[in-house]
């Protein structure tokens, strides 16, 4: 350890949250949304229901249902709706403890799928398969033909965690930019975090610095699979002062995972300087050396 550094345990940084993720997918054929919408009815549960359905659907500029953030905002219409697409709601489980998750299902006549506010694939693809047999089970199938959950994949994930001590933010910064080569930003007037660019591609992994872009002669864009040449992933690695850290951007938990344990590293080597450690615990920490 440098003299800077401090053990993991010391930092005490909880386990990554998956807060929420966006998929595609698609039911493999034609869907007749006007012909959904009028039948939706019959299989809506109402916002008090201590269960697992669909709450809502709308379509065009009509809805029927209700939703929490409908409850809690007067929301009512999306004003962000497409002529061959609706949107429905459904309350699912969690997976983990008691509580119920909202799950935004966008469908398209073309059958095409986009799903945001799920917490796991597992969750996003039972979800797909209890609308099927919900639509199904309607007097009129509005399938043209036998659904199929087909090219279903993960867009991005979004994940966060803390640590038990408050950040200089200021300080990680300057480390960040000059010490790592890495692209971060730090303007408190417009965003509370130190707001950091993380590379992530496979090819590449074996060189150094870590979370830069290696592609030469050749234009990268960050959006890219993270696999190849000029493809790579950029992810955003947020800080707070607070202490919460957020990861974002990612298609693929390998590239949470990566940067979740790069910075992780990082914390460990400079903690001394670059956190709001107390004298006291210092004191606790030195005298068990």
């Amino acid at each position: 350890m440098t003299n800077a550094s401090v053990p993991i345990s010391f930092l005490q940084p909880t386990n990554l949250r998956i807060s929420t993720m966006v998929a595609t997918a698609n039911f493999s054929t034609q869907i007749d949304l006007i012909s959904l919408f009028q039948q939706i009815h019959a299989k809506l549960i109402p916002l008090g229901y201590p269960g697992e359905g669909i709450l809502k659907m709308e379509h065009r500029d009509k809805m029927v249902g209700t939703s929490s953030k409908d409850a809690f905002t007067n929301r009512k219409i999306s004003n962000k709706t497409f002529f061959n697409q609706s949107t429905i709601i459904m309350r699912r489980a969690l997976e983990t403890g008691p509580g119920f998750k909202e799950v935004n299902i966008k469908i398209f006549a073309n059958g095409g799928i986009q799903m945001t506010g799920i917490p796991s694939t597992t969750m996003a693809q039972a979800s797909l398969q209890s609308l099927i047999q919900d639509i199904k089970a309607l007097p009129t199938n509005p399938f043209k033909g036998e659904p199929v959950i087909s090219k279903f994949s993960i867009q991005l994930v979004n994940s966060d965690y803390t640590i038990r001590f408050p950040v200089k933010r200021d300080d990680l910064h300057t480390l960040l930019t000059r010490e790592y080569s890495l692209f971060s930003t730090n303007e408190s007037t417009i965003y509370q975090g130190v707001n950091t660019k993380y590379y992530f591609n496979k090819k590449y992994a074996h060189l150094e610095p870590k979370g830069v872009c290696h592609c030469t002669d050749t234009i990268c864009t960050g959006q890219g699979n993270g696999e190849e040449h000029g493809q790579c992933k950029r992810v955003t690695l947020s800080v707070f002062q607070t202490g919460k850290i957020i990861i974002t951007g990612a298609r693929h938990m390998d590239q949470i995972m990566e940067v979740y344990h790069y910075f992780n590293d990082i914390l460990v080597k400079h903690a001394r300087d670059i956190l709001r450690i107390p004298d006291e615990e210092l004191a606790k920490l030195n005298a068990e050396k």
